[in-house]
């Protein structure tokens, strides 16, 4: 990469910086551009070279980033191990450290999962169905399923994930505060709990 090619990357990343900070802050109704433009330093024009409109770089964010965290996801996931939970532990570790190291971008996936804006409501709704369903094939192949009690059905534990990992995002709050070592020992004995409830005798 010339160095052109490197400013032209970091003034890029600068409005996406600003604006991830004041959608997750504002939502999407209330974030203006002139408002990103200030934060990220920038002029207007060159915000209109890189985005069409408010629209654009909200739907781009929304994309790369999760599009990243997926990507994550399914290429540390270690599918030779079979048992649901010690797969729901490494998502569950995966999550807390992509949060601490992001916080500005986790704060903005997050407002932007419960965005209802016409504008973008529906195409993150379609992007969040997409995922729920690739994630799904990938981060739970080869689970053993027998080890379950009866009842318990491979759809509820896989909402199970959802629930878990949505609670331990808003557990977080101020990822600055933080340490990942003390989340995972609380994560685990969750999880330890979750299994003893849900595996058969023996199973555990």
């Amino acid at each position: 990469m010339d160095r052109r090619d490197s400013k032209e990357t970091e003034k890029h990343q600068l409005i996406m910086t600003a604006a991830a900070y004041l959608f997750a802050r504002q939502g999407y109704h209330k974030t203006t551009i002139d408002e990103i433009v200030a934060r990220a330093g920038i002029s207007k024009g060159l915000f209109y070279h890189y985005f069409e409109n408010k629209k654009d770089v909200y739907i781009h964010l929304y994309n790369t980033y999760v599009d990243i965290l997926s990507k994550t996801i399914r290429e540390k996931i270690d599918t030779g191990n079979s048992d649901f939970f010690v797969r729901l532990t490494q998502i569950t570790r995966m999550r807390i450290d992509f949060i601490v190291a992001y916080p500005s971008l986790f704060n903005f996936l997050y407002s932007a999962y419960y965005e209802e804006h016409p504008d973008v409501a529906p195409l993150i709704q379609d992007k969040n169905k997409q995922i729920m369903e690739e994630s799904t094939t990938s981060s739970m192949a080869n689970i053993d399923w027998s080890k379950f009690k009866e009842g318990t059905t491979p759809e509820k534990a896989i909402e199970l994930i959802t629930w878990v990992a949505e609670g331990f995002a808003r557990k977080i709050g101020t990822p600055d505060e933080i340490d990942n070592k003390e989340l995972y020992v609380q994560c685990d004995e969750y999880i330890e709990y979750l299994k003893t409830g849900m595996y058969k005798e023996g199973e555990r």
